[in-house]
């Protein structure tokens, strides 16, 4: 019985919004005295919007990250497409490290001479 009575109260809930609903006239198909066209004649994204994206690092094998680069491995990273931050050093032996984003945060690689470096 009360499956029955919640049954009637929705579906008396559901008639009543239906009829309020289609109560409401439309009186034209057509919008006037709207700001609509001004907010089309000046652009939504300016130049100043836009960064310039970073390189991508593509893995080919397993390899480590640093929080710095001068320190011990974290972590190891498998074969993937990293995100860059942008960073570039080249160390004392010529080896070129690079900020990636890790889910520890920001830490640095050693590039790997197999890896790929994709610049934008």
């Amino acid at each position: 019985m009360k499956k029955i009575t919640s049954f009637a109260v929705a579906l008396g809930l559901m008639a009543s919004i239906a009829a309020s609903a289609s109560a409401a006239e439309v009186t034209g198909t057509t919008v006037t005295g709207s700001t609509y066209s001004d907010v089309l004649s000046s652009p939504i994204i300016t130049q100043a919007d836009i960064k310039p994206a970073t390189p991508m690092i593509i893995l080919t094998r397993t390899t480590p990250f640093y929080f710095s680069t001068d320190g011990f491995p974290v972590a190891l990273l498998g074969a993937q497409t990293l995100d860059t931050t942008g960073k570039v050093i080249t160390d004392q032996w010529g080896n070129e490290w690079r900020e990636i984003y890790t889910w520890l945060g920001k830490a640095w690689i050693k590039v790997p001479a197999s890896a790929y470096v994709i610049t934008p």
